[in-house]
């Protein structure tokens, strides 16, 4: 009966923390180049069922074995392709397959699939730089527009302006393994390589991979189970109860 309470309460501790996933992916919907997570589990460990008889009550026959709940392993990202929107808005730029655009932030470089890009003047330049101020690598380093003239890039990731090739974007891959979330859209891997074969695709942007319809039905889903799990342990405690006050007077 004890063992039952703490089953069905790991069961509750597991679907919390796919409550939590659901509501964060829920509230990066709208971000640009988000991807997903999702959070996996592992059984606990499981036990032996025997018969028990005879005058010696020794145990007989196996039955099965009983799981003892379950628990939360690790999150793991999802990183299937958003879909593409086009903007026509030059400096906006979307990767098509593997690959991710390279920032240099405060803490390092960071990958992105977020290719929402802006001009930050410097002097009568100006720097590429995505949404959060972060700029924008190339093979040459942080990609300066001089004059400050509207970049055009080529599905080969070679930017130019003013009729002039400045740079190539800093397009690199990663094993997904290796990558962790760093924030928003950002990611920090261990060891990335320039990709081999990236396309770009200018006037575009790729929307967070996260399908809010099923995301709902799953919060739905998950809701459910948490409160049957809930029900469960109400009843076990009740049962233990009467166990207690009730049938030792009997």
């Amino acid at each position: 009966m004890i063992r039952g309470l703490y089953t069905a309460a790991t069961g509750m501790l597991a679907e919390q923390f796919v409550q939590d996933a659901i509501a964060s992916n829920l509230a990066n919907a709208s971000t640009v180049g988000y991807r997903q997570d999702v959070p996996t589990f592992k059984s606990l460990h499981d036990l032996a069922v025997g018969r028990y008889g005879g005058p010696s009550n020794e145990r007989g026959a196996p039955i099965g074995r009983m799981g003892l709940g379950s628990a939360f392993d690790r999150t793991v990202v999802d990183h299937t392709s958003g879909s593409f929107t086009p903007t026509k808005r030059m400096l906006d730029a979307a990767l098509v397959g593997e690959g991710f655009f390279a920032v240099q932030t405060p803490q390092g470089e960071r990958l992105t699939r977020a290719g929402a890009f802006e001009l930050a003047p410097v002097g009568r330049d100006a720097y590429l730089v995505d949404t959060n101020g972060n700029k924008v690598l190339g093979l040459k380093g942080p990609i300066l527009i001089p004059g400050g003239a509207e970049p055009v890039i080529d599905p080969e990731g070679r930017v130019s302006a003013a009729g002039k090739e400045i740079d190539t974007l800093k397009l690199v891959t990663s094993d997904h393994n290796t990558l962790k979330k760093a924030g928003g859209s950002l990611f920090v891997a261990s060891s990335p390589v320039v990709a081999a074969t990236p396309i770009v695709k200018q006037g575009v942007l790729e929307q967070s991979n996260v399908n809010t319809i099923q995301s709902m039905v799953r919060m739905i889903t998950v809701q459910r189970a948490y409160d049957a799990a809930q029900r469960t342990i109400t009843a076990q405690d009740e049962a233990l109860g009467k166990a207690v006050n009730e049938v030792g007077r009997t």
